[in-house]
């Protein structure tokens, strides 16, 4: 039976869960990462995850599968912001769950974007980070959690990346035509959807990144605490914001000026249909006044 949609238990977990799994021996976890570019609604996704043990938040879905053994949790996680992440789950059981939920998304632009990593698990070890895996001696439930968050934001920041350089083309695009005709391109409504979808992509990545937002968990544990900065670190979450604001305040410049230059086409058309109807007007008075006289 599929888990039922219930919000994270209060009660202790049961003997063998994930926050009291115990070591078995060195071995390696695999890690592997889906990033989508629509987001969950985590509650809808229940029924799919498959029995276990399920431990759910607002933005977070996290299922430790039947099959689990001590030292070898089989870990999937569901992060709102559209993120999919398995840890020590075989191929069938990833391929089998990846093939109920695209069924139950809008049709995406192009495949999830994907990542590997590594969760190696050795009794007695200190928490270690390195190139492509991390270390740990006690694979728990708010150990992997870190993992899964920050596995998770990385994914995310690749897949606004693209979406980044795609606005960063379009208006290399629109640069170019105003470098070459002088003139703004296009109608001003297609402009105003390209301003809004620029402003909406700022805004995804500012609240799926959640940079300001440490989990609690690392306030209360400092081994979580290094684990999560050092983590962070090596998967270099800060400098890759650092380097999309960057791209977001450059392309906010060129959306001020585009705005401006909309403004004031515009207002020069506003202006010539004033002059128009000015000298239609004076066409008229003119007109009216030989006519008149014409008749007398």
């Amino acid at each position: 039976m599929p888990p039922s949609p219930k919000e994270i238990s209060q009660q202790s977990p049961p003997s063998g869960s994930l926050a009291t799994v115990a070591l078995a021996g060195g071995h390696t976890l695999p890690v592997y990462v889906y990033g989508f570019s629509t987001t969950f609604r985590l509650r809808d996704l229940v029924p799919i995850v498959g029995p276990g043990e399920v431990e759910a938040t607002k933005d977070c879905l996290l299922v430790l599968l039947e099959g689990s053994l001590p030292g070898r949790p089989k870990l999937l996680a569901l992060l709102d912001f559209g993120t999919v992440v398995f840890v020590g789950v075989d191929i069938a059981t990833r391929d089998a769950f990846m093939d109920k939920l695209t069924r139950r998304l809008e049709p995406e632009p192009h495949p999830p974007l994907t990542e590997e990593f590594l969760v190696e698990v050795v009794g007695g070890a200190r928490s270690e980070v390195k190139f492509d895996r991390v270390i740990l001696s006690d694979p728990s439930l708010p150990t992997l959690k870190i993992v899964c968050l920050l596995l998770a934001q990385s994914v995310a920041m690749d897949y606004y990346d693209e979406d980044v350089q795609d606005i960063q083309r379009r208006s290399d695009t629109i640069t170019a035509k105003l470098r070459s005709k002088g003139r703004l391109p296009g109608r001003v409504g297609d402009m105003v959807k390209f301003i809004g979808r620029c402003m909406e992509t700022k805004n995804d990545i500012i609240a799926t990144l959640s940079l300001f937002d440490k989990p609690e968990s690392t306030w209360e544990d400092a081994g979580l605490d290094r684990l999560y900065r050092a983590l962070r670190e090596e998967l270099e979450i800060d400098d890759r914001f650092r380097a999309l604001e960057a791209k977001l305040r450059m392309i906010q410049e060129n959306l001020v000026l585009l705005v401006d230059l909309c403004n004031s086409r515009s207002t020069w058309r506003l202006e010539l249909i004033v002059v128009l109807l000015i000298l239609l007007e004076v066409i008229l008075t003119v007109w009216q006044l030989v006519n008149g006289r014409g008749h007398v």
